[in-house]
């Protein structure tokens, strides 16, 4: 018995040393050809795309004088793409006359280099269209950050003064490192700049800055809709002025052909004089004669259209039914299946579930029929937001002066946590 142990013992000695040293050896291999030390040796293979890079260092005397410039290989990593390409923006390209000079590359090399100059080593990631959208100059001297007042996956929000005229302004800054947060970004500035009204937040301009894109907009002093939803109650009225003023700005937008796609409560931002202003036009689709519906399934769950949900072509009126829950919101303080998951309250909307108020009792009756009309499952059916704008409701609304109150004790209740 304690033979056959001791083989055990030593058979699995074997085997782990076997491991241990197998893995050692593949990490001193790996650091090595990582180093940026190692040269390329004479007679080996070539890896299928490799960098010819230029040590910094030598000056342009010695480079002059012909002495032979050292060159550094380094090969391409997949799983290392983001920071190699980092350190590589730092060292420039060999060129193609100390190429021929210095070192005889195989024919390969000068393809290779010319497609990963294109694509790997070219400047950051400023897509064309930013260079057409914004403006020159440097937005650091016209404008006087004073604070940040939100801040989010793609980048920040700040609110800022016009150096020369004192005026407030917000100024979104998106990195353009994180495409997605861009592409959002640029399709913003696209929709505000080609679509102006007194119930859409007003695009001021647009900068490039190293690598951030900043849309400098209309501060909105009163914060947003969910925020007056959150700390105080609205009355019919209130809730009528509200949704006057956002029908008006859809209604606009959609008779231009767009449509918002992420119409919530934080999206409709206010001011202390009472205005109400639909914001965050990231998400926006410009419709065409050529496309004139989309399908693309975007938006905020608890939000969003049936025919999103499922799949359908849809137009404008997504946003009316995404407008008839902010009128829910309104009312009970959040949207409805808040507790419930992002794929529970998609089952249920998409398996026939209407949303409602729940104690629809203690509203009006025009209230109850306006938040009908929203939330008709039936994309044909459902009114549109000219046809809201005649609802016995809406044309009951209070003048917007009235919203004023609500939200600066909107404002009191909030600084009192902060302090």
């Amino acid at each position: 018995m304690e033979g056959v142990c001791a083989a055990a013992f030593t058979a699995f000695t074997v085997a782990y040393s076997g491991y241990f040293f197998t893995h050692l050896a593949r990490h001193i291999s790996r650091a090595w050809r990582e180093s940026a030390l190692w040269k390329r040796p004479k007679g080996r293979k070539m890896p299928s795309k490799v960098y010819l890079l230029q040590l910094q260092g030598l000056s342009m005397q010695h480079q002059a004088e012909g002495q032979r410039q050292h060159l550094l290989w380094l090969p391409l990593h997949p799983r290392k793409r983001l920071k190699r390409r980092k350190v590589l923006m730092n060292l420039p390209l060999l060129s193609a006359q100390a190429q021929s000079k210095h070192h005889q590359a195989p024919p390969p090399l000068s393809w290779h280099l010319q497609e990963l100059q294109q694509k790997a080593l070219k400047e950051p990631p400023v897509p064309k269209l930013a260079k057409m959208l914004v403006s020159e100059g440097d937005p650091e001297a016209e404008y006087t950050e004073l604070e940040t007042i939100g801040k989010g996956g793609f980048g920040t929000v700040c609110m800022a003064v016009e150096t020369a005229t004192g005026e407030e302004v917000a100024i979104k800054k998106i990195s353009l490192l994180q495409e997605s947060g861009s592409e959002l970004c640029l399709n913003e500035i696209q929709v505000m700049r080609g679509n102006k009204h007194a119930n859409l937040v007003n695009y001021v301009d647009s900068y490039l800055l190293d690598e951030e894109l900043w849309l400098v907009m209309e501060y909105m002093d009163g914060g947003s809709l969910h925020d007056v939803i959150r700390e105080t109650r609205l009355a019919e009225g209130e809730i009528a002025a509200v949704s006057r003023e956002c029908l008006q700005g859809l209604d606009f937008l959609h008779s231009k052909q767009v449509i918002h796609r992420d119409v919530k409560s934080h999206n409709i931002l206010l001011r202390l004089d009472g205005s109400v202003k639909l914001a965050d036009f990231g998400l926006a689709a410009q419709l065409t004669a050529e496309q004139s519906k989309r399908r693309s399934a975007v938006g905020t769950t608890y939000w969003m259209a049936p025919e999103i949900f499922t799949r359908k072509l849809y137009g404008p009126k997504v946003d009316i039914w995404s407008f008839g829950i902010v009128g829910i919101e309104m009312v009970e303080g959040a949207p409805p299946y808040r507790m419930k998951t992002s794929r529970t309250v998609q089952e249920l909307i998409s398996s026939g579930g209407r949303p409602k108020l729940q104690k629809p009792r203690q509203q009006s009756a025009w209230l109850r029929d306006f938040l009908h009309c929203c939330l008709e499952r039936d994309e044909d059916r459902r009114w549109s937001a000219q046809e809201l704008l005649q609802h016995p409701f809406v044309t009951s609304a209070k003048p917007t002066s009235e919203l004023t109150p609500l939200i600066m004790a909107t404002q009191q209740f909030m600084a009192s946590r902060r302090y």
